[in-house]
């Protein structure tokens, strides 16, 4: 998914408007409909992820919706709560910056790798340096001025992933900032830019940092066949069950 910022403060869909919900860990984007607004919430009908997915409150989702001329914009939000009724409905948060989708929305899918971040912009000497698996960026002493860290994929796609720090990192740089990332896609090692979109508050659990790729091709082709791969061991594993 290719983003760019359109503002920083979120203008938020209207009642009635057509939205797409995206589930960490769902292949697809799940349509809704915006049936209420209230002091900073949105209220979307509630949608039915599937066997692949599960979705609890506080989890990280996506929300776009087309707005001519501007195209389809997106922002990130968290699932604050679910309600039951005639229309079930899932209350949501917007969080971090609202952004414009250039390209088609990309499939995601729950791709299992150690990853390692690194970047300047935030204080020298960030605790812990990033362990992804190969050598590279993040497996190097942080430079004066920059910092490292590593985590976990918690979804990946051709646009970007959802990222689980290690306990005890922090993401010293916020939503907007350019980062390296490394992991291994398939057992090669995969060295690319991406942009942070959300990062969670700091908080007693592990840190969950949302990033967008800029991917040359041949990398964009290679996260493909990953995403496509474990789709297909999740659709397997369905069918078996």
């Amino acid at each position: 998914m290719s983003a760019r910022t359109v503002g920083a403060a979120v203008t938020l869909p209207r009642l009635n408007t057509p939205v797409l919900v995206s589930v960490p860990g769902l292949g697809h984007d799940l349509p809704s409909r915006v049936e209420d607004l209230r002091g900073g919430y949105v209220l979307v009908s509630a949608v039915t992820p599937g066997r692949t997915a599960r979705v609890a409150d506080g989890e990280l989702l996506t929300l776009a919706w087309a707005a001519p001329p501007r195209g389809l914009l997106a922002v990130s939000c968290v699932l604050e709560q679910q309600q039951g009724g005639a229309v079930p409905l899932w209350v949501l948060r917007p969080v971090g910056v609202l952004r414009r989708l250039q390209r088609r929305r990309f499939a995601r899918a729950d791709v299992s790798a150690r990853v390692g971040l690194s970047g300047t912009g935030g204080p020298a000497g960030t605790p812990g340096t990033g362990t992804p698996g190969t050598p590279g960026p993040a497996d190097q002493a942080s430079p004066a001025g920059g910092w490292s860290a590593s985590g976990v994929l918690a979804d990946l796609g051709e646009g970007g992933a959802r990222v689980l720090l290690d306990d005890g990192h922090r993401l010293p740089v916020g939503p907007g900032s350019s980062l390296v990332v490394d992991l291994r896609i398939a057992g090669e090692p995969l060295v690319t830019l991406a942009t942070v979109v959300h990062v969670d508050p700091p908080g007693p659990g592990r840190q969950q940092v949302r990033l967008e790729f800029d991917l040359t091709e041949r990398d964009a082709d290679r996260v493909r066949r990953a995403v496509m791969q474990r789709q297909v061991e999740a659709r397997t594993g369905e069918e078996r069950s």
